[in-house]
């Protein structure tokens, strides 16, 4: 499974029991399209088609899309077939934030009322899994409508009210915006039961008057509009940068929950809980499980990077067992736990002090060939396919070597989770889409090599015709 998770939200109590021994199907036999299914959907954020975030409670219990790595509820739901529904989606270490989402939405339906709400933080800290968890409450299940949409999964901006219209069930009349955002706001005026709609990836909709997404937070300051508005983002002050004139009215102005990088001994809590559920925490010294928390922590805090070099170290030592016809476990030790580290995120880095030895090597000409591309090149619609075609010539160019095409688009993810750029698609990793996050004075701050970044910008030959 490839990185970053985002699941689709499961809100029904009566149709658990269908899932609790549903295996996952490989990701390669995924149909985007695929209308009912009784069996988990594996497939990336990205990759989930519009069909899979569904709405309804029955629709919901039946498909639950897997991230793209490994994430705490792969390693911990997976070992516990008679769980309950209020143990999926348990994130270890997030209690605090749990337990504040959970105190929001009781006071809005305690009240009939409404609310906006915007949780921000890094890739991989558990948003979008904790908020799993809420719609999965028990006491929420037949309170709320559930409505889970991924900003990047539309075509346009405007699109969003669409895509609104047709998870509430309403008929419109007309393809127009206008019309579906009209459809949308009557509805709101009607009886209903209390909607919470979640927008993950909300930054996706900004636009240069932001006029959609202050009508969209507008909403819940109606008196009768019933709904919990949830938006999910990485940056932490999109409310305060995009919506400014949200702040001066105090019904409009969304309530904020921050998800912080986690912690080394929060990363190693979390490590040993996995593996304790999958029989392998024997295979872990206490040494080598702070080494490998230590470097996650200092470089992203994403809990999926370390579940899924955690993982990668223990079928390393299975396959070594297998392989030798060894009687015993085979452990994990310090310098396979440093191999891997190495390989994962560039022999360029120290493991001790990564923040001041800054980016590998080969992160920076990724980042600068994707500068290079979007300044000087005529299509912005960048591939990784295209990107590494790039990023190949500036290497040779320079007698550097490059990575195949593969170790790339592991390279490309491990830049995501620094939140410097989003891979964005549907289909194959090679036609993901590459968009860049940072603005270049970002760029230049964060590399910390101005030669390298001007030689690899203003070489406009590597472009190719």
């Amino acid at each position: 499974m490839h990185r970053r998770t985002r699941l689709s939200l499961r809100s029904s109590l009566t149709n658990d029991k269908e899932n609790e021994h549903a295996q996952p199907q490989p990701q390669l036999e995924t149909t985007p399209r695929k209308r009912r299914s009784n069996v988990p959907v594996a497939a990336t954020k990205d990759e989930q088609s519009d069909e899979e975030y569904v709405a309804s409670p029955k629709k919901a219990a039946r498909k639950v899309p897997r991230p793209r790595l490994s994430t705490v509820e792969d390693d911990v739901e997976e070992p516990e077939n008679g769980a309950t529904s209020d143990l999926v989606g348990k994130l270890p270490e997030r209690e605090k934030e749990y337990d504040e989402l959970v105190t929001f939405v009781e006071r809005v339906l305690a009240t009939d009322a409404s609310g906006s709400l915007y949780i921000s933080g890094p890739p991989g800290t558990g948003k979008t899994a904790t908020l799993q968890r809420i719609l999965n409450h028990g006491s929420f299940a037949k309170k709320l409508k559930p409505i889970y949409i991924n900003c990047t999964s539309i075509k346009s901006v405007g699109s969003i009210y669409k895509k609104i219209a047709e998870e509430l069930g309403l008929k419109v009349s007309g393809a127009t915006e206008k019309l579906y955002q009209g459809a949308i706001e009557a509805h709101l005026q009607r009886k209903h039961k209390t909607i919470m709609l979640v927008l993950d990836e909300i930054d996706q909709l900004s636009s240069s008057k932001q006029t959609i997404l202050y009508s969209i937070f507008e909403w819940p300051a109606r008196p009768t509009a019933r709904l919990i508005l949830i938006g999910i983002a990485n940056a932490l002050d999109l409310t305060d940068r995009l919506l400014a004139r949200l702040q001066a009215r105090c019904e409009l102005k969304p309530h904020l929950i921050q998800f912080l990088p986690y912690t080394k001994q929060q990363i190693v809590t979390i490590l040993k809980s996995c593996l304790q559920s999958t029989d392998s925490l024997s295979r872990f010294p206490e040494a080598a499980l702070g080494l490998l928390a230590a470097k996650v922590a200092s470089t992203s805090g994403d809990i999926r990077r370390a579940l899924f070099i955690a993982r990668r170290l223990v079928e390393s030592a299975k396959k070594e067992e297998r392989k030798t016809n060894a009687v015993t476990p085979i452990m994990v030790n310090i310098g396979q736990v440093m191999a891997v580290l190495k390989q994962v995120y560039g022999a360029s880095q120290s493991l001790g002090n990564d923040l001041d030895e800054g980016f590998p090597l080969q992160q920076k000409i990724l980042i600068c060939s994707l500068m290079l591309m979007l300044k000087h090149g005529k299509n912005k619609d960048i591939t990784v396919g295209k990107l590494h075609d790039v990023y190949r010539t500036i290497c040779t160019k320079r007698n550097i070597h490059a990575v195949d095409q593969a170790e790339f688009i592991s390279l490309c993810s491990l830049v995501e989770t620094r939140g410097i750029v989003r891979l964005q698609g549907k289909k194959e990793p090679r036609m993901h889409r590459v968009c860049l996050q940072w603005d270049e004075e970002e760029v230049n701050s964060a590399l910390n090599d101005k030669q390298l970044i001007a030689s690899i910008i203003s070489d406009v030959s590597c472009l190719g015709k």
